[in-house]
């Protein structure tokens, strides 16, 4: 059914938030919309607000770590502030593992199928490394240096495309941004390291070199070796996250713990060589885990993710801050809530339960959208309570659409 608008009003709307996005946008002198990624890894300004995760510290220690949350409970945000934690100064080497698409067949389990997915995460990973940290690369010796190319060569593909990318713009988040936007550091190096990276990783890659005859475990055990050896890095984080994405696992977490299985049963075995598991996982799974794993689960520490009011409002604030150039930090200023003594985030957060950013999300993107939906020019520039109201309405409707319960195992204590 093809979109049908049935007023001017309506289709001024429209053709406004296609060409220039939201009215609201100008109204209220935001720089960029802060509501608009639900999705934490999407998100090119996540660096600039990330607020109240630093209590939650084992997630950046080097031990084996579960960290449970209701989707929208801000997991992915918490890999991704782990992850730049570790290049501003932690000294561990983070690997983005975002669990393929359904494990591409129902029954991928096996551990070499998770260290052949690690194994090309780690190849965009040490790209980008390089050319963030140009240096990194320049002082490993020459045997790595070739060895690392063509490592780089065999399991990333189409490097020649990002290479062209980085030799012509040299601006590495240009790269990360087609690569992997979670890797985006937001820094651009001294111009003379990075053409001395481009010109020296050039030339190894056109140096013949024999096909590697190691298993993909072999290949493995290499890479991390490099990693803290050659290059020096205390530890290696693997920043396992995404398996929330997966609708037809949602009711199957059972399923889910049995794919994860073999990976997990590593995390002692990987420990002992400074290599360290970080899963960012649903909660439902924390009981089938600690059911599944056994005595292994004694080397997790787990983490539940949670939220409160403070946070949440916290949180908001920091965005609209950040997206306003510190013109404001509340929509209250926009609004008419302070001639009725109300506080419009505190409104919107206490009708959440429970606490969770995505939701908080939703609702303030709802309550804009109210706001824009039925302002006119004859109208002042404010958001009103009924606009909370009315995004209150679609929001208890939304929640109405609960999930049904787990089985057994569903439930424990982290």
């Amino acid at each position: 059914m093809g979109l049908v608008l049935r007023s001017p009003v309506a289709w001024v709307i429209f053709l406004v938030v296609t060409i220039m996005g939201p009215i609201w946008l100008n109204h209220f002198l935001f720089r960029f919309d802060p509501f608009r990624y639900l999705e934490a890894s999407g998100d090119p300004y996540l660096s600039r607000y990330l607020v109240g995760y630093e209590t939650f510290s084992p997630a950046w220690k080097d031990q084996p770590t579960l960290i449970f949350s209701p989707a929208g409970g801000g997991k992915t945000a918490l890999r991704i502030f782990t992850f730049r934690l570790c290049w501003s100064g932690g000294g561990a080497f983070p690997i983005h593992y975002h669990l393929p698409y359904l494990f591409k067949h129902p029954n991928f389990s096996a551990l070499e199928e998770h260290l052949e997915q690690l194994i090309r995460s780690a190849a965009k990973a040490l790209f980008l490394a390089f050319a963030y940290q140009p240096l990194i690369f320049l002082r490993a010796s020459p045997a790595f240096q070739k060895n690392g190319a063509h490592f780089i060569s065999t399991w990333l593909p189409d490097l020649p495309y990002y290479l062209t990318i980085l030799r012509t713009e040299l601006q590495p988040d240009r790269v990360a941004s087609r690569l992997d936007r979670s890797y985006q550091l937001y820094q651009t190096p001294e111009t003379s390291l990075l053409e001395g990276f481009i010109q020296s990783f050039g030339r190894y890659l056109s140096e013949p070199t024999a096909p590697s005859r190691l298993s993909i475990r072999q290949t493995f055990d290499q890479l991390t070796t490099w990693i803290t050896q050659e290059l020096g890095f205390r530890a290696v984080y693997l920043l396992i996250d995404g398996i929330d994405g997966f609708p037809e696992l949602a009711w199957l977490p059972d399923r889910a713990v049995h794919s994860l299985e073999s990976l997990l049963t590593q995390g002692s075995i990987w420990a002992s060589q400074q290599v360290y598991l970080k899963g960012f996982l649903p909660w439902d799974l924390a009981g089938f885990l600690q059911h599944t794993l056994g005595s292994e689960w004694e080397t997790f520490v787990p983490i539940e993710l949670v939220w409160d009011d403070a946070m949440l409002i916290a949180m908001l604030r920091r965005r609209i801050y950040v997206a306003t150039d510190g013109e404001f930090d509340s929509l209250s200023a926009v609004s008419t809530f302070a001639d009725s003594g109300c506080d419009l985030e505190q409104e919107l957060v206490r009708l959440i339960h429970p606490p969770l950013p995505r939701d908080a999300l939703l609702l303030i993107r709802q309550v804009l959208y109210e706001y824009e939906t039925r302002w006119k020019p004859s109208l002042p520039r404010k958001i009103t309570l009924n606009d909370l109201e009315r995004a209150r309405e679609w929001y208890e409707t939304r929640r109405a659409l609960l999930r049904k319960p787990l089985p057994e195992y569903a439930s424990v204590q982290v």
